[in-house]
């Protein structure tokens, strides 16, 4: 296995708008949108974590692993258990501290499925109820109003039934025609990055409610990010490169785009569902997806520029994406623990400073 080193790097040079706190910018035609991906591995009640823990490295010593006989590449780590507030999939107000920003006494007033119009099209826009559902339940959290928990499960209702199976995943479709990374897809079309906050938000409305059947969905939502047959005639959202290593895609199509925040937003939910529901079955595919991004990620990178927004180079980024790329692997830091995440988001930070694009 190749793979360039941090120091080859340093030594070559080589490199819509959301008002409830989206990560999203305002909405163009190069705006990325990200689909989720699901997996079954059955009922039971989540434990609670413990901030700051780190799990042990797997005795498993194998640098692969197999999905459906298909190898692909797997490094181990010391997986670090986070707070419900450092769950990476929580984004209030784009950069802020999670915080509760709707009123309770308001909350009926909430679609119930987030749309938008795009380039003249309107349709559903799964991302964002998904995202919707996370708020309400943060809210209801920390305020303990029940109107919260019964509004975000009145949205998961009709956001289940938008759903679509396939052999055994559950996928959550865009309905509008949308452009992003240099493709358009056509409705429907399905997202690693919208996958990834549906399986998160699932796992946090079973985990307010203890509900099996939240559960449920959530281990549906999970088996998609294991389904890596790529069809035109089915939803699909993961893929194996040529080199054996596993893709989230935000933008499924063939060519692949390989976009980097909605690969990282997919697997937020694959980590968020391995440490909720403590089921080690899922620590491999987490790893596989992890050993992906530090194989790759320097090839993200533009020396003294923003990074790049996507590896089939269809849309150069922007200082937005480039601030949320650097955040994203700070992040992965704190999941990982791996030294070489945070020495690549100062070196991201350092060809362009984040803060440009959290003014963005």
């Amino acid at each position: 296995m190749k793979r360039r080193t941090f120091a080859l790097l340093l030594a070559s040079g080589l490199a819509g708008c959301n008002t409830q706190g989206n990560d999203e910018p305002p909405t163009t035609t190069e705006q990325a949108t990200k689909p989720e991906q699901t997996s079954t591995l059955g009922g039971g009640s989540p434990t609670p974590t413990t901030a700051g823990n780190t799990t042990d490295t797997p005795s498993d010593s194998s640098s692969t692993m197999e999905i459906d006989g298909v190898e692909i590449q797997r490094e181990q780590y010391s997986l670090q258990e986070v707070s419900y507030d450092e769950r990476p999939t929580i984004f209030v107000n784009r950069w802020n501290e999670p915080s509760c920003r709707f009123n309770a006494s308001e909350v009926d007033s909430i679609p119930n499925l987030q749309m938008a119009t795009i380039n003249g099209e309107r349709g559903h826009m799964p991302v964002r109820t998904s995202r919707t559902m996370m708020k309400l339940l943060y809210c209801y959290r920390q305020l303990d109003r029940d109107s919260y928990l019964e509004k975000a499960i009145e949205i998961s209702e009709a956001y289940l039934d938008t759903a679509a199976r396939n052999d055994g995943a559950l996928y959550f479709p865009y309905t509008m025609k949308k452009g992003g990374a240099g493709v358009t897809l056509t409705p429907p079309w399905y997202s690693a990055l919208a996958q990834g906050t549906s399986l998160s938000a699932y796992l946090r409305l079973h985990e307010a409610t203890g509900k099996k059947q939240y559960r449920e969905t959530a281990d549906a939502v999970y088996e998609s990010f294991r389904r890596l047959t790529r069809s035109t005639d089915g939803p699909w959202t993961a893929m194996v490169d040529d080199e054996g290593y596993l893709w989230f895609e935000e933008y499924p199509h063939d060519p692949p785009t390989h976009v980097l925040n909605g690969f990282l937003t997919g697997l937020w939910g694959v980590y968020e569902y391995w440490l909720v529901t403590e089921d080690e079955k899922s620590r491999p595919l987490l790893e596989a997806a992890i050993t992906t991004i530090k194989q790759y990620v320097e090839q993200f990178r533009e020396p003294g520029e923003v990074s790049w927004y996507a590896l089939n180079r269809g849309y150069r980024g922007n200082e937005f994406y480039h601030a949320m790329h650097i955040l994203q692997l700070r992040k992965l830091h704190r999941i990982t623990g791996d030294p070489y995440f945070k020495e690549i988001s100062e070196t991201f930070n350092e060809d362009h400073p984040e803060e440009a694009g959290m003014r963005t």
